[in-house]
């Protein structure tokens, strides 16, 4: 007796192409700051696949793509931040795509961007003891994100349309 699968392959096809596409987005699509960490073009993508996913498909393609570029860039002790930061902004995300439908996704962005901005201001204030540092990473990321959103928004449409097409989703 076969048990069945609670992903598709489909899911978890698309999972590791978001993975993917975090991980090379933020590894290699970056500009560092001369503080500690960078911009990256990363939570574009991450927002983008968190409307396409379930929120643990979500949670994996934010914050395993986005911890791994850390990880291979030299932040490993961003790591786990990372990981839970990057992961809680897009498991939000997907939540409100399923709980709410598509329309008011350019809020749904904005929700998980304030969780990513107001994490990594914890995060950095923590690993470098000074609450002035950590805020000085504030704006950085603020741009990041809207960055991320347009990106996100502008191209949702067009990759919720091929995925129809294709029947992927």
């Amino acid at each position: 007796m076969r048990m069945k699968t609670k992903y598709t392959t489909n899911e978890i096809v698309l999972t590791a192409l978001g993975m993917a596409l975090v991980f090379v987005a933020t590894m290699f699509i970056k500009i560092p700051n001369p503080l500690d960490g960078y911009f990256n073009m990363g939570d574009g993508f991450l927002m983008l696949f968190a409307g396409l996913l379930s929120p643990f498909g979500a949670f994996l393609v934010g914050g395993l793509g986005s911890a791994m570029a850390d990880l291979a860039g030299g932040y490993a002790y961003y790591f786990i931040w990372t990981l839970l930061i990057k992961g809680i902004e897009a498991y939000l995300i997907s939540y409100l795509f399923h709980r709410f439908g598509a329309k008011y996704r350019l809020a749904y962005y904005g929700a998980g961007s304030i969780v990513m901005v107001v994490g990594y201001f914890f995060a950095k204030w923590f690993l470098k003891g000074s609450a002035i540092i950590a805020l000085s990473g504030v704006p950085e990321n603020i741009l990041q994100s809207l960055v991320g959103i347009v990106i996100a928004f502008v191209a949702y449409p067009i990759v919720q349309k091929a995925l129809y097409r294709t029947k992927l989703q």
